[in-house]
């Protein structure tokens, strides 16, 4: 009692002399992107957030007394190519792979690829503040912080992608539709330590009783010395319905040498009830337009489809960074993803690209992208934030150029 009563009058007496500072910020990111793997020729089309993510967002911090600090952050992601904060639609639009819809009778098909394309296209519109929003209480034991936050497995991944979570060549592409590796958690509480080189992270989000998402808990650590940086991390989602669902553990590193930087990383997907099995369900036993002697049927193939666009495999991906000169950079990848299922959904993908940096905020960006689709695969490049959906047949393989202006404020 002693020691809570000493910390609230420091508190009370370094309210007084507080110092704080609220930032406005954001990045512009806009350039043409062409893309080849669907359809016959390619697609040009002017885009937003091919390296870094179009964004606007505010940050503040306050000191309460020493030691002791109050942070908040609130980032809206925005597509500057049409002022919009949700993503246009897929080049694909919302077909679905042809894999997960193999023995599905066509009667049951009609009605459930729509539904799920419906999904589908509600994914990509955003919430206002969709990148994150959160508040923090930071102390000398550590910070703690409640809201929308980036997961412990994908604030890893980006620490440790040469791609920084952009890029046309990005690895992320083949992790894609549902998602194999969960970027942001709602409604999560979290607890960040750093001590010199130390690091560590764990995150939990109850079950809020929403349909598909249910309790989700997650854990990072890492250690970084001189140019060496590591890193570890794991988490876990179970289902509105009590499955285990999407589970991530991954393992990255990076060396800083000279010129060269060079980038490592291993990713474990595994997601045998994916969510959007137990949101399809929800809707299906909802339905007044299927027969009650058909639901079982409808039931039984949703759950068909859903479960095929899990995820049961592994990402190897690497990198490296040469510093050509003060103003020029290349970035090279590779990532193969091997499928553990029987369908065999494996793929690779190869990325370059050059930065120029014309000024402290500024840069042009060449980037270039293949992605080798295995038999059933039918990845089309990724980027930051944005949807290009699948080739339009399975193992046809699909390459992306684009060249884009990034501005940051």
């Amino acid at each position: 009692m002693k020691h809570i009563a000493l910390s609230l009058l420091a508190l009370a007496a370094g309210a007084v002399q507080a110092q704080s500072s609220v930032q406005l910020y954001g990045i512009l990111d806009v350039g043409v992107t062409s893309i080849e793997g669907y359809g016959s020729g390619k697609r040009t089309f002017v885009s937003s957030g091919t390296q870094l993510g179009s964004r606007l967002g505010l940050k503040g911090t306050e000191e309460i007394a020493p030691g002791w600090k109050a942070m908040f952050q609130i980032e809206h992601q925005l597509y500057a190519d049409t002022g919009s904060q949700n993503q246009q639609t897929p080049i694909s639009g919302t077909a679905l792979p042809a894999r997960v819809l193999v023995d599905i009778p066509n009667t049951i098909r009609d009605q459930l690829v729509p539904q799920l394309g419906a999904s589908l296209q509600a994914s990509l519109n955003n919430r206002f503040w969709h990148r994150q929003a959160w508040v923090a209480a930071v102390t000398p034991a550590g910070a703690v912080s409640l809201g929308r936050q980036y997961s412990p497995v994908f604030a890893t991944f980006g620490r440790f992608d040469p791609h920084q979570a952009g890029n046309v060549g990005n690895a992320f592409a083949t992790l894609t539709v549902p998602t194999g590796l969960e970027v942001r958690i709602d409604n999560s509480i979290q607890y960040v330590a750093e001590m010199g080189g130390f690091r560590l992270n764990a995150m939990y989000s109850p079950d809020e009783k929403e349909v598909g998402n249910g309790r989700f808990w997650g854990i990072s650590t890492g250690y970084e010395i001189g140019g060496f940086d590591f890193g570890i991390a794991h988490q876990r989602r179970k289902t509105s319905e009590g499955l285990d669902s999407l589970e991530n553990t991954m393992i990255g590193a990076s060396y800083e040498t000279g010129p060269f930087k060079l980038w490592g990383q291993w990713i474990r997907a595994k997601d045998l009830h994916p969510v959007l099995g137990a949101q399809l369900r929800a809707t299906l036993n909802a339905s007044t337009a299927i027969p009650a002697s058909l639901k079982p049927a409808f039931l039984a193939y949703g759950s068909q489809i859903a479960t095929a666009l899990g995820f049961d495999g592994s990402l190897s991906y690497v990198g490296v960074h040469y510093k050509i000169n003060p103003t020029h950079k290349l970035v090279a990848s590779y990532g193969v993803y091997n499928d553990k299922r029987a369908i065999n959904a494996d793929a690779a993908i190869a990325g370059l690209a050059l930065e120029h940096i014309k000024s402290k905020r500024t840069s042009i960006w060449l980037s270039g992208s293949y992605v080798d689709n295995k038999e059933v695969q039918q990845i089309l490049p990724y980027s930051q934030g944005l949807l290009y959906g699948f080739t339009d047949k399975p193992g046809r393989d699909a390459s992306a150029l684009s060249v884009n202006m990034v501005h940051r404020f």
